[in-house]
């Protein structure tokens, strides 16, 4: 049998074998097409297929590893390969309440992976879900969602997280985070569910107290971006914003729309550095605080655990910031928060139009600071705050130009001022009327006591000062020091009422070219000016002291209202010849311009007009009286006492002058006087004078009221020159009559006159106004070896050489009388002259008014005991003489003798005179 036949058969049954498993595998994938195409068509009508059971097993077996518990309704698997879970719940192990709740949970895992031990899900889908937190780390006690409505879709691929949605709400918080993540543990590292449950917990707690704070926002909202694609680091960048919000964490504020953000890396698990931004359109703070557009930025580090505590850097712009009465336009504020809670910060602003910058580094926990602050302030915004703050100094500090400063502040715990120091520069100021042009030095304010040192003020372009002024608000006691070109009347306004300016106008006159340089000491009370101490010394050129002018004068002056004490008072004139020096007191009468009392203790070498003006008048009738030579020295000490314009005086004085005057036109060669003033009554208790080579002394009263004077005086005069004396006589004659004086070139009246001294004494009383008027007494006497050739005596021997009697050869020595005054007349009832060998007996007046004498006189010569030769003579002329009697009358410049027959009386031969004694009190 040949082999052909066999191979035929067998590759023909090889055929059928291959053509029927062929057919069988057709059937079989037909087969299986259509039961997958019947189970689709089923999936796509039921739309739901049940999930295996092991599936669910393995979820809840890698759930229960990390301590979580599933619980859920209903499974099913979605058409789309997704697990859809029903009323889900998931808790802790060792918690109660569910941390998660959700209507719906859709997981979608890849088959292989899942089976390759990839148990995480590639997919997850949450809708209805609420983020719990256990009633155990709850704030109220209570179990209470953290997040609510929470919807969310996460997708993971290629070990990246994209989060397509989650959205929610937290409290009023709208809640959404988009972006994706790359997994912090690796890409190969399945994520840590009981990690990520720990930090849940962690951070809900830290929602849970936040939460109750959101009340305050309006349509708050969170938008949080996650970036980390291409294995980039992990970020979140988060955006927060807001409608508005009223008192945010119990802050007094109202805030306008705004929004917040800042971005933090995800993968960093030590604390970072962050960066918060915020952009504000209104803020409205407490007492009428408004800031408009604002922008800030904020560093602060954040740890995994949330905020730590600890910020940095804090910026801040806006438009303006606000309130009733003030506004900062575009402040910069820069705060370093790293030493939390002291603040260190700048700002940079404009302020009512000035710009000024600050540093301040402030402890918030004791609530104090230090803040240096430099730039110019507005004269407007600082009268308007020391209106509001400081009432009591606004008015002294009205400033009319900006006012440039360098300060340093300090706020001690409890924000309590403590202490303020700066340097300042201002121009115009308007302080209490006080027109200052400009002001500049440091001041100090601590609590609320004010004090500016190293000043230096200008009152116009003349008056110039330095110093320092110190002041407690509180009870406006107050010092100032100043030095330099001041008018004390440029600063009246620093004072209430007119006293201040009423005594410089009335006693000081300074001229207003030239202020006087010196130096102010004023301290007091301001709402109490009796309280006030103010001293004041002063040296200045022409000026004039109570109407007195003088080239130069120095004072020191304490001035209180009502009451001056002028401490040292010195005042030059005429070249330096004519000076006043000495001290007063003046107590006024409170309330009034009046004077109770005027102190003083002068001395002076000033002229009678000075004088005149300086005592306002009151000194004119002495004054009037008197002419000088050159100026009398004067010490003059006492008070002047009343109860208004009129002051009764009650002082002493003395007065000398070496050079000649004139008393009523009588002329004196030197004057010394001590006397006193009182009321109107002046004495002058000691009375040294020199007349016509002569001296004398006496007393003297002045009393009455003007019209009505009465002087009483008591003076007398030795050994004054014939001849002078007769001229002084002259002198006053003529200037009580009004007419001038008419010297006699030829000695009319006295040949030798330097040989006959004169000694009066003489007491009297009488109106000084009204010689008529004065009475009284005293005596007289004239001594000299050549009485016989006086013209009146010559007179007498031409008429007795008609008598063939020889006279001229008598030698007259003395003569002396008794005087009296009365009706203006001067009597000399017993006028005797005498010599060694004859007497002259006389008898008469002179007359004031007429100038006239009228005397008789009786002739006898040798009646004095003397020779033989002169006792014969005497005994053949008595008899003879005895019965002539000679009148002398006429004119004292042109007198005449002529005879008369007499009853031959007997004189009596004189003793020797007595000079006159000591005046007695008038």
């Amino acid at each position: 049998m040949s082999l052909a036949p066999k191979h035929s058969w067998f590759k023909s049954g090889l055929r059928f074998c291959g053509s029927c498993f062929v057919t069988v595998l057709c059937w079989a994938l037909w087969i299986m097409l259509g039961g997958l195409l019947a189970m689709m068509l089923y999936v796509a009508v039921a739309r739901e297929l049940p999930v295996p059971g092991y599936v669910l097993r393995r979820i809840e077996s890698e759930l229960a590893r990390s301590g979580l518990i599933l619980h859920f309704g209903k499974a099913r698997l979605d058409p789309t390969g997704k697990i859809q879970l029903e009323n889900v719940s998931v808790r802790a192990a060792r918690f109660e309440e569910p941390l998660l709740t959700c209507r719906l949970l859709y997981v979608r895992h890849d088959l292989w992976a899942f089976l390759s031990g990839w148990t995480f899900p590639e997919e997850i889908q949450i809708e209805g879900a609420a983020l719990q937190l256990p009633a155990m780390l709850s704030p109220s006690g209570t179990g209470e969602p953290v997040v609510s409505d929470l919807a969310a879709t996460l997708r993971h691929q290629d070990h990246l997280w994209r989060v397509e949605q989650f959205s929610g709400r937290l409290g009023r918080l709208a809640l959404s985070v988009q972006g994706e993540f790359t997994p912090v543990r690796g890409r190969h590292v399945q994520p840590d569910l009981q990690l990520i449950t720990s930090r849940y917990l962690q951070f809900a707690r830290q929602l849970a107290s936040v939460k109750e704070r959101l009340e305050a926002f309006a349509d708050p909202s969170l938008n949080v971006l996650l970036t980390g694609e291409g294995g980039g680091p992990n970020r979140a960048t988060l955006l927060l914003t807001a409608s508005g919000a009223r008192q945010p964490w119990g802050q007094p504020v109202t805030l306008g729309p705004f929004a917040a953000a800042t971005s933090l890396s995800l993968d960093n698990r030590q604390p970072q550095a962050l960066q918060f931004q915020l952009a504000l359109r209104r803020l409205e703070g407490p007492a009428g605080l408004v800031a408009e557009s604002v922008r800030a930025q904020l560093g602060a580090e954040v740890s995994p655990a949330g905020l730590s505590g600890r910020f940095g850097t804090l910026r801040v712009a806006a438009a303006e910031l606000r309130n009733a009465d003030d506004r900062l336009d575009a402040p910069l504020l820069r705060a370093e928060l790293s030493r939390w809670p002291v603040v260190q910060a700048e700002l940079a602003t404009r302020l009512a139009g000035e710009t000024l910058s600050a540093e301040v580094e402030s402890s918030l926990a004791e609530k104090s600071a230090r803040i240096r602050a430099t730039g110019r302030v507005n004269h407007d915004l600082i009268t308007r705050v020391l209106s509001r703050h400081t009432p009591r100094a606004e008015p002294y500090f009205r400033f009319g130009d900006p006012v440039t400063f360098d300060a340093a502040a300090e706020l001690a715990a409890g924000w309590r001022f403590e202490r303020l120091a700066a340097w300042v520069s201002a121009g115009r100021l308007d302080s209490r009327g006080v027109p200052i042009t400009s002001a500049r030095g440091r001041i100090t304010l601590e609590g609320r006591s004010f004090h500016a040192f190293d000043a230096r003020v200008t009152l116009g372009e003349l008056n110039v000062a330095r110093g320092s002024y110190w002041m407690d608000f509180g009870t406006t006691d107050y010092r100032m020091l100043l030095e330099g070109r001041l008018h004390p009347v440029a600063i009246k306004g620093w004072f209430r009422g007119d006293w201040w300016s009423d005594f410089w106008n009335r006693w000081f006159a300074f001229s207003a070219s030239a202020p006087p340089a010196g130096e102010v000491d004023l301290r007091g009370r301001w709402k109490n000016p009796a309280l006030g101490d103010n001293f004041v010394r002063a040296e200045v050129k022409n000026a004039t002291i109570w109407g007195g002018d003088f080239d130069q004068v120095a004072a020191r002056v304490f001035i209180r209202p009502s009451f001056v004490h002028g401490l040292e008072l010195s005042g030059v004139r005429a070249g330096g010849r004519e000076q006043l020096g000495g001290s007063f007191k003046r107590i006024g009468v409170p309330g009034t311009r009046d004077t109770a009392r005027f102190e003083f203790d002068f001395q002076t070498n000033a002229t009678p007009a000075v004088l005149g003006r300086m005592l306002e008048g009151r000194a004119d009738e002495v004054l009037a009286s008197l002419r000088f030579t050159a100026p009398p020295q004067i010490h003059a000490w006492g008070a002047m006492v009343g109860n208004g314009p009129r002051l009764v005086p009650d002082y002493r004085f003395t007065a000398r002058v070496d050079h000649p005057l004139e008393y009523y036109g009588f002329p004196l060669e030197n004057a010394r006087v001590q006397g006193a003033v009182q009321g109107d009554e002046v004495r002058l208790e000691q009375i040294d004078y020199g007349v016509a080579g002569g001296t004398g002394a006496g007393k003297a009263t002045l009393t009455g009221a003007t019209g009505q004077r009465q002087l009483g005086f008591d003076l007398y005069l030795n050994k004054a020159r014939l001849g002078d004396t007769v001229h002084a006589v002259q002198q006053y004659d003529a200037a009580r009559r009004g007419a001038p004086l008419e010297p006699t070139a030829d000695s009319k009246f006295v040949r030798t006159a330097a040989s006959s001294l004169l000694n009066v004494s003489l007491t009297a009383q009488g109106n000084p106004a009204d010689l008529a008027s004065f009475h009284g007494s005293g005596r007289a006497s004239l001594t000299g070896g050549q009485l016989g050739e006086v013209h009146l005596f010559g007179l007498l021997s031409q008429v007795l050489s008609g008598l063939t009697l020889s006279f001229s050869s008598l030698k007259l020595d003395t003569a002396y009388t008794s005087v009296e005054l009365d009706k203006g007349e001067l009597n000399f009832p017993d006028l005797k002259v005498t010599g060694p060998s004859a007497v002259i007996d006389a008898r008469g007046r002179y007359t004031f008014a007429s100038s006239a004498l009228d005397f008789t006189a009786k002739f006898k010569p040798y009646e004095q005991p003397g020779s033989l030769l002169a006792a014969a003579v005497s005994i053949v002329m008595n008899p003879l003489t005895s019965m002539l009697e000679l009148k002398l009358s006429g004119p004292l410049a042109d007198p005449r003798w002529s005879f008369a027959v007499g009853s031959g009386t007997k004189p009596t031969i004189p003793t020797a005179p007595e000079p006159p004694a000591a005046p007695s009190t008038p």
